[in-house]
């Protein structure tokens, strides 16, 4: 559940997509801010967004210039870009990363002491 306190970060290329441009009426009576990265500075999603972050691509990948393909990669890599931000300006560090995925395994290395991870190996060799 998302409240007044979050930040809905929505992307798409056209910024007219009907279910997405349905979703942001929502999200906005919700009182929750919206940053929108989209291929168009004149869409319907970038007016409504309280921030737009426009990631124009030319040319799609695909040889028929249709299938989102460079569009995608392109707003991934600015989607990263964002957190990464985020990240360091809240002071993010290794110790919160391992606190919030303590099951994936970069948290299990976060996590995990030298002893525990000799003990694993031993486990390992004995079986």
């Amino acid at each position: 559940m998302i409240d007044n306190e979050d930040v809905v970060l929505v992307l798409s290329n056209s910024g007219e997509t009907e279910e997405i441009v349905s979703l942001i009426q929502v999200i906005k009576r919700m009182d929750i801010k919206i940053i929108a990265i989209t291929g168009n500075k004149e869409s319907k999603l970038s007016h409504e967004a309280d921030i737009h972050v426009h990631v124009l691509v030319k040319e799609e990948a695909c040889p028929m210039n249709l299938a989102p393909t460079a569009s995608t990669s392109a707003a991934l890599a600015m989607g990263d870009a964002i957190a990464v931000a985020l990240l360091e300006k809240r002071g993010f560090t290794k110790e919160d990363f391992a606190k919030s995925h303590p099951g994936g395994s970069l948290g299990k290395q976060l996590l995990l002491s030298v002893e525990e991870s000799c003990t694993q190996v031993m486990k390992f060799l004995c079986i």
